[in-house]
């Protein structure tokens, strides 16, 4: 759950340091936007200011479901997006990242409404027995759910009744508007994922985006290390092949493009990139 592997000069080729990467490959871009805003120096300052004690942590009466609330005004989180601060330590399947609808303004929403007691809540029903599912209720009152199984997290925002009451509460998903409609639906699909049922590939799977998306959060730990742009190389491909391709202009240029897009990834363009939003950081921070 640390913040990065500690990459020493003489295991650089080692394929433990790419296997510890490997729990990045199922998530969704919400999550890697939590792994790049936790690598940002200025966010973990903001974070280093937050008591623990001012988030309320329950477990529900009925079901094992964590319920979290915010106890006093999050200025400094809702600066980055979220609905409170969470530990950067922590890597984007265990943090209680809660982004709110300005910095995620396409996530996956559930609505839910009054349920007759001899009706099912199909969706509740097939969550409850196989993931790990967290409560969250920001200063406002508004619901999210983060839920979690075999290294997926998919957020859910909550509309409609509270969850939280006594009246039983039937769950759909729902599209609320025709704005980005394609990539709310390609985010529903994406969300199913969580209850796949069929065997595990043997190995992580990289896409060609998330395979840049690793190589850039490698890159920002190598270069927070002080390590060269050829020893990340290394990191990346191996010695035998640096050695081969290091004197052309090709893999060194291939390193300085990790490096600019992991940078900005890191300082604001996961916003836009990652959750699709325009949201900029504003207002005071801590000293």
């Amino acid at each position: 759950m640390g913040r990065r592997r500690n990459m020493t000069r003489s295991d650089l080729d080692s394929a433990e340091i790419l296997e510890a990467y490997d729990y990045l490959s199922p998530l969704s871009p919400d999550r890697w936007a939590w792994e790049f805003l936790r690598r940002n120096e200025e966010f973990r300052r903001d974070a280093a200011c937050v008591n623990a004690e001012d988030i309320s942590e329950k477990t529900a009466p009925c079901v094992d479901v964590r319920l979290l609330r915010p106890r006093t005004d999050q200025t400094l989180s809702e600066r980055w997006g979220l609905i409170f601060m969470p530990d950067p330590e922590r890597d984007a399947y265990h943090a209680d990242a809660v982004w709110n609808r300005l910095a995620f303004p396409h996530q996956v929403e559930v609505n839910c409404r009054p349920r007759a007691l001899d009706q099912r809540c199909e969706l509740w029903d097939r969550s409850i027995p196989i993931c790990d599912i967290t409560h969250i209720t920001d200063m406002m009152g508004r619901e999210y759910l983060l839920v979690r199984r075999n290294g997926v997290v998919v957020q859910l925002c909550c509309t409609g009744i509270s969850l939280l009451g006594l009246e039983p509460v039937k769950m759909r998903l729902t599209i609320s508007d025709v704005d980005g409609y394609d990539h709310r639906v390609k985010l529903q699909k994406a969300a199913f994922d969580i209850y796949g049922d069929g065997p595990h590939p043997p190995g992580p799977v990289w896409t060609k985006t998330t395979e840049v998306l690793r190589n850039c959060v490698i890159t920002l730990d190598g270069l927070e290390q002080g390590m060269s742009h050829k020893e990340i190389a290394i990191v990346l491909y191996g010695s035998k092949r640096v050695e081969e391709d290091w004197g052309g202009s090709s893999m060194k240029h291939a390193i300085h493009y990790l490096v600019k897009k992991g940078q900005g990834l890191r300082d604001g363009g996961f916003r836009k990139e990652l959750l699709g939003s325009d949201l900029a950081p504003a207002g005071p921070h801590c000293a």
